[in-house]
């Protein structure tokens, strides 16, 4: 396997998280529940992910949901693929569809912006030779596709600051200026999922990136700093949310090395740009929700 992680151009920092770009060796891999849609292109061979008896095959070309569920992907050895995991939220941006319509799915990228869009971003890539260029074309492509939007019916850039998102659904709809239903439509729209699954999901990227960055770490030291009541909270959300138990994880992410973590599975560089990507506000956001729990704690 031949990976490439890379940061994003600045101009288009605030949508794309990193790109990632792969020449695989093949195989079947577990991809857990994550809130971070992406767009990619497989530039040769193929793959498609199952959830139980359900099967999704990947276009050429493709969009995919958030994750609320993990998944198995199943990859041709040889497969060569570009993709560009967006930050939270920003589906919407780039193509103006509510984002819980892609929850959970793989969509060709030309049922959202046409046949002929979508032959451009291929031919661009196709005609280009190597990871920089490759990354490059997507750049341009992508911020091509924000120019129309913007120029077509401007940009939706609603956004909740993360540090709010444990606030109640009341108060951060009086925020907004909505009522608690729009409030609730135009979270959905945006985020793909509902403001409980959100906070459910935010944790759990929390405690697994303290696992895949310490695998030392005590799981009710991680429970207590993520935000959940107690180490029994945490496993049954990420057994729920990764199909792994945490000592599971833990041993093959650092020591049975199993090849079903492989997409997970970074060099320290690597770790560094993807876990940064994961928004600072959003680690702020659960210290607060941890300070929360411990008080509930000492109450009790």
């Amino acid at each position: 396997m031949s990976r490439l992680i890379l940061p994003p151009p600045l101009s288009l920092s605030g949508i794309v998280r990193y790109f990632h770009i792969e020449h695989a060796d093949g195989g079947a891999l577990r991809m857990p529940a994550m809130p971070f849609p992406y767009i990619g292109a497989l530039l040769a061979g193929s793959t498609h992910a199952e959830r139980g008896e359900e099967r999704m095959d990947s276009p050429r070309s493709f969009a995919v949901g958030m994750l609320s569920r993990p998944v198995r992907l199943h990859i041709e050895p040889g497969t060569v693929f570009v993709s560009a995991p967006l930050r939270i939220g920003q589906l919407q941006t780039l193509f103006g569809i509510s984002s819980h319509e892609l929850t959970d799915r793989i969509w060709p990228l030309d049922a959202l912006i046409g046949r002929e869009e979508e032959d451009k971003l291929f031919d661009s890539l196709r005609l280009r030779d190597g990871p920089s260029q490759w990354m490059e074309a997507m750049s341009a492509w992508m911020r091509a596709q924000l120019a129309r939007r913007e120029a077509r019916c401007g940009l939706d850039r609603w956004q909740l600051p993360a540090a709010s998102l444990f606030l109640d659904s009341q108060t951060l709809a009086k925020q907004s200026g909505l009522s608690l239903r729009q409030f609730e439509r135009r979270f959905l729209a945006r985020y793909g999922q509902p403001l409980r699954d959100m906070r459910r999901m935010a944790r759990f990227l929390q405690a697994m990136g303290g696992m895949i960055q310490s695998p030392a770490t005590s799981l009710a030291d991680l429970a207590l700093a993520c935000g959940y009541f107690d180490q029994a909270h945490l496993s049954r959300d990420f057994k729920l949310l990764s199909g792994f138990t945490p000592r599971d994880f833990a041993r093959g992410m650092h020591g049975s090395s199993s090849p079903e973590l492989g997409l997970l599975r970074y060099d320290e560089n690597e770790k560094r740009l993807v876990l940064a990507s994961v928004d600072a506000d959003l680690r702020e956001m659960l210290a607060g929700e941890a300070a929360d729990v411990a008080s509930m704690q000492d109450a009790v």
